[in-house]
């Protein structure tokens, strides 16, 4: 079972750094087969095709093209860009390394290549070709991809200098520090790369979160006969690989490499996806970098490794990005959001801010003449006028000025130089012209906590909550006095107490920071109930999974502590930032045993709240590429509980506005119950980082229905703080919290009965 930022959430938020020794992550890309651009714009594609900006120093690229094509070798490969058919010519493809007729070995290697692939070489003997593509869909592949596929390995197994070369750009990327955090991404021939060189490290360490391949060909024979080692074995640095192919890549025809690569330790995730690259006929390249890199599980993998919010503020939409690779002359229909005056920009300082606004009001200002007033039409007016000087055919860009927006037809290149230049230019984001949502958030104001403080005291004094997740930074400054105890349940034999807890995944972190706690030296960040005392229990591993026992041993736990207090109970209530699929054929909906202990426990006087899920969205195919719609029926397990309180997420800053987060999970249950219960606050929730380093990294963002439910328990923690009588009845206290939520006029199943509003919960008991 995982929390409901993985399995069941479908897409956890990542955060921004890992829990643990205050180190920040570093994604190293190693680039596949090919002519490419120069090594820094490399980086800032795939960058934007994952992320939606450029990530500066925190993301490399091991560069290794110019090693096999020096300049007039890849001005030679640019020529040659006819469409691919049945034949090709093996003198050329391998000829441009250096590896012609007098290499017996990477001509046979070659040849082998050429037959798995279903290519006739010019000039042999016609026969029965087994073809990966049907004709209709090779035909739109070059014959300069193939011949660099075919070259470039050959030239890379067979010249063993440039082998050594080559290798040594990825260790260079390395960090010299083997303590810092690092993911690797390697496509098409990096992958072979990466897997060489993370099999040679011996005697030095790599603190290696996650490997991701894409469209790698590790699974063909003709390739794996030439690794080096020789048995086929995922590297000791590697805890988790991930590998991505599309059905229709020509270069990953062996789709699995978990069947190939076996460690004890360690099983290769295989995962068939949909290139957005493959889905078009303009540009159709089912092996794309960038179409791989900016379909919607890459990123989720990659940021989840990285320990970044995937709703985190981007440059660049994830819709877009995917255009990144497109055909150079294709153009794209996209709205240019341009910031306001008073507003920064992505990773802008103040100081430079004021320098940019301060430019822009001389700019304005006729001679002798005071500055006038800067305002949003002076920025569109500019923005359309630059782009004008940015873009190829200006006829062609059909640049609209709106009144708060640029709309434009522009190229993948243009995108990107809007991109680099998004600072100068005053944007904002870059959105599809279809698309116009966009997500912020905070969280306090919304439940009407703050105003419960002020004048009831509403701030969780005597009452303590079980936070069942993946541990806790304990010596956080924000839960100074409020941690009761510590619990790890992932262990052989009964809870074990923790007394100097981490947190290594650092979920459980925020989620109970979320609930309690006061930020040190007067800061403002604090809990919902910041006086509330909290027990911890580990349930999930350092990776955020964890089984139904682990669960099930720390509800018994709770009851066992409840049991055994003279009156009252010693734990009031619990959070379930975390839940799972389950299997209808075995149980009902709500009835698995996880959902019979909590119901237990509900029935013994506990309050349960759990996160409904992050499945809100479905991914589907359309002709314009792969896009998300919401989905009913997609609660999860245990919050398909009818004795519990299922919580989704929703919209923090304007509720009313933008409702409902797209990833909360929706309603009805399987068999038909109306869930989620409510809505709180899920969307870039600032709470408790647990790898910081100093105050000013005390906290971070993240997102999902984890961030929500920790809301509604703080919120009820403070409740009974105030209304002593109702600790213990937890269907009055349910009823009570439905009666008082305000309806944000979204659907039943998509807000529940909506936002829970404290100050008229403790007015009406």
């Amino acid at each position: 079972m995982a929390r409901t930022s993985s399995a069941m959430a479908g897409t956890r938020a990542p955060r921004s750094v890992r829990a643990g020794d205050g180190k920040e992550s570093l994604l190293i890309y190693v680039h596949g087969i090919g002519k490419h651009e120069p090594k820094e714009d490399l980086k800032h594609l795939w960058d934007l095709a994952l992320f939606g900006r450029d990530l500066g120093a925190r993301s490399r690229m091991a560069y290794w093209e110019d090693v096999l094509r020096p300049k007039a070798a890849r001005a030679a490969a640019s020529r040659r860009n006819a469409p691919l058919g049945d034949q090709i010519d093996l003198d050329v493809a391998l000829g441009a390394h250096g590896l012609g007729e007098r290499n017996d070995a990477a001509q046979a290697f070659a040849r082998g290549l050429l037959r798995h692939l279903g290519v006739q070489e010019s000039g042999a003997a016609p026969g029965k070709k087994v073809l990966p593509l049907p004709a209709w869909l090779r035909k739109p592949l070059s014959r300069a991809f193939l011949e660099a596929f075919v070259g470039d390995t050959a030239a890379y197994f067979f010249d063993a200098a440039k082998r050594r070369r080559i290798r040594q750009r990825l260790l260079d990327e390395l960090p010299a520090d083997d303590s810092r955090p690092v993911t690797i991404v390697s496509h098409s021939q990096g992958s072979i790369i990466a897997y060489e060189v993370l099999c040679a490290l011996k005697d030095r360490r790599l603190r290696l979160d996650a490997w991701i391949t894409i469209g790698s060909p590790l699974g063909l024979q003709e390739v794996q006969d030439y690794l080096e080692p020789d048995d086929l074995r995922v590297p000791d640095a590697v805890t988790r690989w991930h590998n991505f192919a599309d059905p229709l890549d020509p270069v990953a025809l062996d789709k699995g490499l978990a069947t190939d690569f076996r460690s004890a330790r360690v099983m290769v995730e295989d995962a068939i996806i949909v290139n957005s690259k493959t889905v078009t006929f303009a540009g159709f390249n089912p092996h794309s970098a960038v179409g791989y890199l900016s379909h919607p599980k890459v990123r989720r993998v990659v940021n989840d490794a990285m320990r970044m919010d995937m709703m985190a503020p981007f440059v660049i939409a994830r819709d877009v990005a995917e255009r990144l690779g497109a055909d150079p002359g294709e153009r794209h229909p996209v709205l240019i959001e341009v910031l306001e005056p008073g507003f920064r920009a992505l990773d802008e300082t103040p100081a430079q801010m004021e320098k940019v606004e301060s430019g822009e009001r001389a700019r304005l200002t006729p001679a002798s003449h005071s500055p006038p007033a800067l305002k949003l039409e002076h920025r569109i007016r500019h923005a359309a006028s630059e782009l004008e000087t940015l873009v190829s055919d200006v006829e062609a860009a059909r640049i609209d000025p709106l009144r708060r927006f640029v709309a434009a037809h522009l190229t993948a290149t243009e995108l990107r130089l809007v991109a680099m230049q998004h600072k100068t230019l005053r944007v904002y984001s870059v959105w599809q012209s279809s698309r116009k949502a966009k997500l912020t958030g905070r969280s306090m104001r919304v439940l009407k906590a703050d105003a419960a403080i002020t004048s009831f005291n509403a701030d969780g004094n005597g009452i303590t909550w079980a936070v069942l997740d993946t541990g806790i930074r304990a010596d956080h400054p924000h839960f100074d006095g409020v941690i009761a105890a510590v619990w790890d349940c992932t262990q052989h034999g009964p809870p074990r107490r923790v007394k100097k807890a981490r947190d290594p995944d650092g979920h459980g972190t925020h989620v109970a920071g979320i609930i309690s706690g006061t930020a040190p030296s007067g800061g403002s960040q604090r809990g919902v109930a910041p006086k509330a005392k909290l027990v911890i229990y580990k349930v999930l591993d350092d990776k955020g999974q964890g089984e139904d026992a682990w669960i099930i041993k720390a509800l018994d736990h709770i009851a066992e502590q409840n049991e055994n207090v003279a009156s009252g109970l010693a734990i009031h209530g619990l959070n379930l930032s975390l839940g799972g699929p389950f299997d209808a054929s075995v149980y009902g909906c709500g009835f698995s045993p996880i959902c019979a202990e909590l119901r237990r426990l509900w029935r013994g006087g506990v309050l349960v709240v759990a996160a409904c899920g992050n499945e809100g969205q479905l991914q589907v195919r359309t002709p314009d590429g792969d896009t998300e719609i919401n989905t009913a029926m997609s609660i999860g397990d245990p919050a398909n509980l009818e004795d519990c309180i299922a919580v989704g997420s929703v919209n923090a800053d304007r509720p009313h506005l933008y409702g409902v987060s797209s990833f909360s999970s929706r309603g009805p249950t399987a068999d038909g119950r109306a869930k989620p219960d409510v809505v709180a606050p899920g969307e870039r929730i600032s709470s408790c980082n647990a790898r910081f380093r100093g105050q000013a990294d005390y906290y971070y963002l993240e997102s999902g229905t984890s961030m929500a439910a920790p809301h509604v328990s703080g919120l009820l923690a403070a409740f009974l703080s105030v209304r002593k009588e109702f600790r213990g009845r937890p269907d009055e206290v349910k009823r009570m919290l439905l009666n008082a939520c305000t309806d944000i006029g979204r659907d039943r199943y998509h807000q529940g009965h909506g936002i829970p509003n404290l100050m008229q919960m403790l007015l009406s008991a």
